[in-house]
């Protein structure tokens, strides 16, 4: 099972806000508002940052596992829900490209909005260049060869334990332990390198008060929020609940899945359980009366949805009426994948036509991709009849 309480989506939002203003206060009142306190940690001046995100770390980890252990949450479906996927190729890119950022701007995304609050110029440039860089990314994202880049090395929800090769069972509070034991140990190496380095620091790196730029910064921080009311208030058009959505058939949504998964969102409706059990590669498990927490109205609408149930869909749910881009239900829902592509067709007969033996060589392909089974092979092609001309063999080795 998983934590019973869901408040709904306006209270939701509401004990967001004011999180994140407790988190953001608690932030700039421990100094991660100074781009200095922040790049101290690459010098090994003052490795504050590393303790405190590594505590956040361990002490979420433990949490999960702990609930997970007395029976509170489901451990293997929060994370295969509420975790994305494991693409090595982008990550590692990323990776890199975050922390370079993060040492030029003295910044990493979340600080630098702190420091934007604080009415810092610098902490307002780096907020800047986020947004550009997601404006840039947006742009990108569905473009066909950033796509395969976007989607190399995915290796689907990938775990520890399973790199380990340890038991699914034990292996998370195997890996929850030895994460804990490294982290005390980071803890005391960094205590010790402080101690080393501290003499390299520099004392007069002080915060400085806000002033006219923080006036400046405040100003500009009033009339987004302005914008922002604005755009709340302003009204925007649904559409209807009962409308029909389009029809996609096993077969072109598995090419789709194998030729172009970037430009779908699979949501599948049936329960979490069933869903955990067997999914279509890429599907979010969101039970429809979960569907609301998606915020499909909000969401962009490059992708096209595509709703799995567990039969066919006669029409749009109302969650899903208002996202703005097209609306796909998977025809026969998913007892129609599951019988398209979970099942191993039958062998055509010998003598079949090619379009038939062609026919079962897709789907047999297709089935050994979605189960990992070996295709079995096509039936061999009849030989010839007796009395019938043969080909006149050439030289070599032919006969």
């Amino acid at each position: 099972m998983t934590f019973p309480v869901l408040p709904p989506l306006e209270l939701g939002l509401v004990a967001a806000v004011l999180i994140g203003f407790g988190f953001g206060f608690v932030l700039e009142r421990a100094g991660f508002g100074r781009a200095n306190k922040l790049a101290a940690q690459f010098y090994g001046h003052d490795m504050t940052v590393f303790k405190v995100m590594f505590s956040a770390i361990v002490t979420a980890m433990l949490g999960v596992v702990l609930a997970s252990a007395l029976g509170l949450a489901d451990f293997r479906a929060l994370a295969d829900h509420a975790t994305s996927g494991t693409y090595l190729v982008p990550m590692i890119a990323g990776g890199f490209l975050l922390g370079a950022g993060f040492i030029v701007s003295g910044y990493c995304p979340g600080t630098s909005f702190v420091a934007m609050a604080s009415g810092k110029l610098d902490g307002l440039m780096t907020v800047l260049g986020v947004i550009v860089g997601q404006v840039l990314w947006a742009e990108l994202e569905w473009r066909p060869g950033f796509a395969r880049f976007h989607g190399a090395g995915d290796l689907g929800n990938f775990y520890l334990w399973e790199l380990f090769r340890l038991p699914a069972r034990s292996g998370p509070y195997v890996v929850a332990l030895a994460v804990t034991v490294m982290a005390v140990g980071c803890f005391v190496g960094a205590e010790k390198l402080e101690r080393v380095l501290a003499g390299r620091s520099d004392p007069s790196a002080m915060p400085t008060p806000a002033g006219r730029p923080g006036r400046f910064v405040f100003a500009g921080l009033a009339a987004a929020a302005a914008l922002g009311l604005v755009g709340l208030a302003t009204p925007t058009g649904a559409r209807e609940s009962g409308r029909v959505a389009t029809g996609l058939a096993p077969l072109a949504l598995a090419r789709r899945v194998f030729d172009e998964p970037w430009k779908l969102r699979i949501v599948d409706l049936r329960s979490l359980e069933a869903c955990s059990a067997k999914r279509i590669p890429g599907a979010e498990c969101v039970p429809q009366d979960r569907l609301g927490s998606l915020g499909l109205a909000d969401a962009s609408p490059g992708r096209d949805l595509v709703l799995v149930s567990d039969t066919a869909l006669d029409g749009v749910p109302a969650a899903a009426a208002s996202y703005r881009g097209r609306v796909l239900a998977l025809e026969g829902g998913w007892a129609a994948w599951e019988a398209f592509a979970l099942t191993p067709p039958a062998p055509p007969t010998a003598g079949a036509p090619a379009a038939e033996l062609e026919a079962y060589r897709l789907r047999a392909g297709i089935h050994a991709a979605m189960t990992g089974m070996k295709a079995a092979p096509p039936p061999p092609v009849p030989a010839a009849a007796p009395g019938a001309p043969r080909k006149a063999g050439g030289g070599g080795c032919s006969g």
